[in-house]
């Protein structure tokens, strides 16, 4: 190569180094300037790339109890006014807004709007009926708190904030609870601005408390987020009341109210036979060792021989603390002046994703002792002589027509479609347990086919009461029950059976269905291992890994569920065994503070049974969670028989969500669900039609044997 070769080779090296070292000056300013420039462009570019997030938060006053009358009659009721609104734009700091000013623009314009909220329902009510502007599509609005029971955590906004670990500049602010009893209901300090600019700054950290909530959880995935939606247009909807019958319902109930009390009266000679107190005195003084007036109570002692005479009272009192006939009260309040029932079910109410009622608890109503339609006709009539004409107890004509006062819209019609064991369907299909599968897909007589192997006969041999046994048996032996949980179930139906009895039933129940009973097994392992050690763990369909402070269990449809700080603990177990008698098998009982008042009461048992009680330690999965019974967040335990029952119920669920998704789809407008029941509002869709949605298998599970019972009313019946 020649010497101008060279230069020219040189030069080149040069200014390719050069052009080098321009270029990585020029990528280092985009990389600095890239905060500052997105910054300045994205308000420009939000809304061709998404929509903006708004964290949303209304503080109201109003004359109406919105704890009795609900948040839709709340929201109507001419009285109630927004004190102010504190929101914020993405993670900009939030602003107030009173209404004395001019509304923000996302009010106006709302449709390029997402607006996330706690407890979103209340203010979806509070801006449409209250600001009285134009709402976003609820297909925009983003529930913090369902996204919160999503994952097992509480839905009170300051107590998720406590257990998520948020700074104190993050919590809610502890003064809410006064600053409402002094704003926020009617009340002489109502103008008081000390107050007022309290409650502002208060409306405003909420806002900083759902978001900091919302950035620790995890997002709805797209069918839950479906589901989410749906749950909220059937809240929207309503369903409609017989007003009328409503009243007249209420008026027997006062008369039967006052009739009773005045019996009662005259049996007992007490001031008022309603007081627990005066009435457990009436029962000590009469010779009863009862150390409480509790309904359980009282049918003990009904059962028994009345040796002081006071069943007739007993019964007096029972009648007189129905519950199921105070119904009708609160179902007339939360109409309001109107014929809807609004806001009914609560999404994800349970861990498991079921939904629960609010308001009105139309999940919980007793089962009609008498014919609805005869009953609602009674009561109609509003005369306590025709019942007594027709030897029919009116309280029980009110308890058997509740569920009667729900009516479709005029000119419409009710298709209500209930799942068949689905429970019991989805344990069979999760565990593998073909012969029960086989049942389902054949002539469904499960409990039939269950007394048949306990008592080792034919099914055409098995009596009424065989049955029965067959039937509690499923029920209370599924996940892990033993024969203190068989017994209780039977004893509930009115049946008492001997414990070494349900031991044996117990049993055979085991010895029958291995698949199911190594699944308890199987998922308990599984479940620890996850706790213990990273990675994705299985058994059949079932996944749980260990992510940051949660154990999750993904379900077959995808969702999960979720166990809040998991640890394994070793627990100290009390227990004593009695002996094998006569062939008979031994029978073992744990301490437990539900089924004995205290541990002196089960050595006085075991006691009682000649064997001395001992302790064994066994490890448990330990998690916070909420009490099913109290409502309070605490440190909880679960085993085998209990994450089986989770997961049951969960992919039952998720059946069902899925069915009400391609329900809604078809035209079945869903009104309410109860438990296992989707109650759908038409004009001109067909029972066979419902039912063959209903039926199908889900996508994720298309070898789950499915039946439905469906049919057409113009009144809700069971």
């Amino acid at each position: 190569m020649n010497c101008q070769s060279k230069r020219m080779s040189k030069k080149r090296q040069t200014l390719f180094s050069n052009n080098r070292l321009i270029f990585a000056h020029v990528l280092l300013c985009l990389f600095y300037f890239r905060g500052i420039v997105g910054h300045l462009a994205k308000p420009f570019f939000r809304g061709f790339l998404q929509m903006t997030k708004i964290s949303l938060d209304f503080e109201t006053y109003s004359d109406c109890d919105t704890r009795s009358a609900g948040a839709w009659i709340y929201a109507k009721d001419e009285s109630t006014r927004v004190l102010c609104m504190a929101y914020a734009i993405e993670d900009e700091a939030p602003k107030l807004w009173l209404p004395n000013q001019p509304f923000p623009d996302f009010i106006k314009n709302p449709n390029n709007y997402e607006i996330h909220a706690w407890n979103s329902f209340f203010e979806w009510v509070i801006w449409t009926h209250v600001l009285k502007q134009p709402t976003p599509p609820i297909t925009q609005w983003h529930d913090t708190a369902g996204l919160s029971s999503a994952m097992a955590l509480p839905r009170a906004l300051g107590m998720c904030g406590t257990v998520l670990g948020l700074s104190d500049d993050q919590l809610k602010s502890k003064r809410g609870y006064y600053l409402i009893q002094k704003l926020s209901i009617p009340n002489v300090m109502n103008g008081d601005k000390a107050l007022l600019k309290e409650m502002y700054d208060y409306c405003l950290q909420d806002v900083v408390t759902e978001r900091a909530i919302a950035k620790k959880l995890y997002k709805l995935n797209a069918t839950e987020r479906k589901v989410w939606v749906l749950d909220q247009k059937i809240n929207i909807r309503g369903i409609k009341v017989d007003r009328p019958k409503i009243n007249d319902a209420i008026y027997v109930y006062e008369n039967v109210q006052d009739k009773l009390k005045t019996e009662l009266i005259k049996l007992t000679d007490l001031d008022n036979p309603n007081s627990q107190k005066q009435f457990l005195g009436w029962m000590l003084d009469k010779g009863l060792l009862v150390d409480n007036v509790q309904k359980s109570t009282l049918k003990l002692v009904l059962d028994s021989p009345d040796k002081f005479g006071t069943h007739e009272a007993i019964k007096l009192k029972m009648a007189l603390a129905k519950t199921a006939p105070k119904k009708y009260a609160s179902i007339k309040e939360k109409i309001g002046s109107g014929t809807r029932l609004h806001g009914n079910i609560m999404y994800h109410g349970a861990t498991t994703g079921r939904w629960v009622s609010t308001g009105v608890n139309l999940q919980n109503i007793a089962r009609p002792t008498l014919d609805a339609d005869k009953s609602i006709e009674l009561i109609g009539k509003r005369d306590l002589a025709v019942f007594e004409k027709e030897n029919i107890d009116p309280m029980e004509a009110l308890s058997s027509g509740i569920r009667g006062m729900l009516i479709p819209t005029q000119g419409k019609k009710f298709i209500v479609g209930d799942y068949a064991s689905i429970e019991a369907r989805a344990l069979a299909w999760l565990a593998g347990q073909e012969d029960k599968l086989e049942i389902f897909r054949g002539d469904g007589k499960i409990y039939e086919h269950a007394s048949s192997k306990i008592y080792k006969k034919p099914i055409s041999d098995i009596t009424k009461n065989e049955r029965f046994i067959g039937k509690i048996s499923e029920l209370a032996c599924g996940y892990g029950g033993g024969a203190k949980a068989f017994k209780l179930m039977a004893k509930n139906y009115g049946v008492d059976i001997p414990h070494r009895e349900a031991e044996k039933i117990k049993q055979q129940w085991r010895a029958n269905n291995t698949f199911i009973t190594q699944f308890w097994y199987d998922i308990e392992q599984c479940a620890r291992e996850a706790v213990q050690r990273k990675g994705v763990h299985k058994v059949n369909r079932i996944q749980f890994a260990r992510d940051n402070n949660f154990l999750q269990c993904k379900l077959p449809s995808g969702r999960r569920l979720y166990y809040y700080r998991p640890s394994i603990k070793d627990k100290e177990i009390l227990m004593f065994k009695t002996p094998a008698v006569d062939g008979e098998p031994e029978l073992t009982y744990l301490y437990s503070p539900v089924e004995y008042p205290s541990k002196k009461a089960f050595y006085a048992h075991a006691h009682k049974e000649g064997v001395e009680p001992y302790t064994f330690t066994a490890m448990t999965i330990e998690f916070w969670g909420t009490n099913s019974t109290t409502r309070k967040f605490c440190k909880m335990n679960t085993y085998g028989g209990k994450l089986v029952e989770n997961i049951t119920q969960a992919v039952a669920r998720d059946i069902m969500a899925e069915s009400m998704l391609l329900l809604e789809q078809e035209g079945f407008e869903i009104v309410l669900t109860v438990h296992d029941e989707i109650i759908s509002e038409v004009e001109n869709g067909t029972v066979e039609k419902f039912k063959e949605i209903m039926e199908r298998p889900p996508t994720w599970g298309e070898k789950i044997p499915i039946k439905v019972e469906a049919y057409e009313a113009t009144r809700y019946r069971k």
